[in-house]
């Protein structure tokens, strides 16, 4: 069998457990977590759920929950960034390590995360509205990501339980935290267990083993269930542990962890829903880019199915499509959303989000040619695109399909320095690119396109 033959054969032989894992890396880069964030929370969760004999359907549960605790992150990038105006991801990464639940501890991390452009003046402004009340309206913003979490938990086809546990990962023992206020057993038990598990790991990412585990017990009966706290003593060892292992050997670690009995082997089609669902997670990031990922698969499906390209090979173009910009949960919107022109540092961010694509989905076995085309979206005919600067037989025709409808869809949507273009004027731009940027086939597919011309039956395979 070939190389291409045996990577289209595996699609049918990818587990769950592979795909969340891999893909919990992109929900890492989302919270300027260290990569590996999720996967280690994973393994400290259900460490705790070990001590606490955990029922195994409850630990399944559990286990899913760990690995996508963050995915409702990215809906509320745009939202911390306006109410801020710096860079989201590193407020999220400072802000498990303090008690900011009070003015003068808000107000302080509020000020090490506002513009540093902006005057003192409005720094103190925006300091002092995030501290009102405690930082209660950042408290709302927190409830809202567990409960956009849970919905896309929902949406990715898993039970209740895990949504259960992803929405109430953010309460507190003490009824003090969001989205529904609950307190003590109230709690679903898998929601305190996620709760314990990423604050373990990122206390101990900052100040180590010892002191990640006396922050949690001293929070204990407040933030954390005094049983769970009591626990993550038993942990210390663990969580030495931990911080030696790579990334392959987490990933190994977490599939070795996998329910007994999981999903068995997942085929094409449950493939596909995390991939519409992660497209989702993705495009939430910023309102520029909403519905980007699909209707960039919509249209790189049409075009190739217009080039002669078929089943497995649509299949692929599809998939590279919907996850192409995960690599971009790497990128504050500080710079995705910004009006002006991009600083040069900012611009190296910037075209830096194509490497973490490919870095992420190479970790799914079944994905190895479609992590190669996804990240190839920004590539150029004449090998000066990034991040590779593919040219001739290294830049294949699936991956010069999506350049074009990556490029197309960038001219004809609003951006923050622009608004969406005609597609007249996205045409006439785009032909001056004609066999030097944009591959002349595609982009002669991609006119017929949206001309309206009848697709072909190829473009319906």
């Amino acid at each position: 069998m070939s190389a291409r033959a045996e990577l289209h054969a595996s699609d049918d032989t990818v587990r769950l457990s592979e795909v969340l894992a891999a893909l919990s890396f992109a929900l890492d880069l989302t919270d300027g977590q260290p990569v590996g964030h999720a996967m280690r929370s994973c393994l400290i969760g259900l460490g705790l759920a070990d001590r606490l004999g955990l029922p195994e359907d409850a630990r399944r549960d559990l286990y899913y929950a760990l690995l996508l605790k963050d995915v409702g992150g990215p809906s509320q990038s745009a939202q911390l960034f306006r109410a801020f105006g710096g860079d989201e991801r590193a407020l999220r990464r400072d802000a498990p390590l303090m008690d900011w639940t009070g003015y003068l501890r808000a107000a302080r991390l509020a000020l090490a995360h506002v513009s540093p452009v902006d005057s003192w003046l409005d720094r103190a402004r925006r300091a002092a509205g995030f501290a009102h009340e405690g930082g209660r309206a950042a408290l709302d913003l927190v409830g809202a990501r567990g409960e956009q979490g849970a919905g896309i938990v929902l949406g990715l086809g898993f039970g209740p339980g895990v949504a259960a546990a992803v929405r109430g990962a953010a309460e507190r023992w003490d009824g003090r935290g969001r989205p529904d206020g609950l307190r003590g057993e109230e709690i679903p038990v898998a929601a305190r267990i996620v709760a314990v598990a990423q604050a373990l790991d990122v206390l101990a990412t900052a100040n180590g083993a010892r002191r990640a585990i006396d922050v949690v017990r001293g929070r204990a009966g407040r933030w954390f269930d005094p049983q769970l706290a009591a626990a993550a003593g038993d942990l210390r060892e663990k969580l030495g542990g931990l911080r030696g292992l790579d990334e392959h050997a987490l990933a190994a670690a977490v599939r070795a962890a996998a329910p007994a009995g999981e999903s068995l082997l997942w085929g094409p089609d449950a493939l596909d829903r995390v991939a519409h669902g992660f497209a989702g997670v993705v495009d939430a990031k910023s309102p520029f880019t909403a519905e980007h990922s699909r209707r960039m698969a919509a249209l790189s499906v049409r075009i190739a199915g217009r080039l002669g390209l078929r089943g497995a090979a649509l299949d692929e173009v599809r998939r590279a499509a919907l996850l192409h910009d995960i690599g971009k949960l790497s990128v504050p919107n500080a710079i995705l959303d910004k009006p002006g022109p991009l600083e040069p540092d900012e611009w190296e961010i910037v075209k830096r989000h194509p490497y973490w694509t490919l870095r992420i989905l190479l970790h799914v076995r079944g994905l190895k040619r479609v992590a190669q085309i996804a990240a190839s979206h920004h590539e150029r005919l004449d090998g000066t695109g990034y991040f590779r600067g593919l040219s001739g037989r290294a830049f294949p025709i699936e991956a010069q399909v999506l350049a074009a409808a990556d490029q197309w869809d960038a001219l004809v949507t609003a951006r923050p320095y622009r608004p969406a273009l005609p597609a007249e004027t996205a045409l006439r731009l785009m032909e001056r690119e004609r066999g030097t940027g944009v591959s002349p086939e595609c982009l002669d597919a991609l006119a017929a396109v949206v001309e309206g011309e009848p697709d072909t039956v190829a473009d319906a395979a």
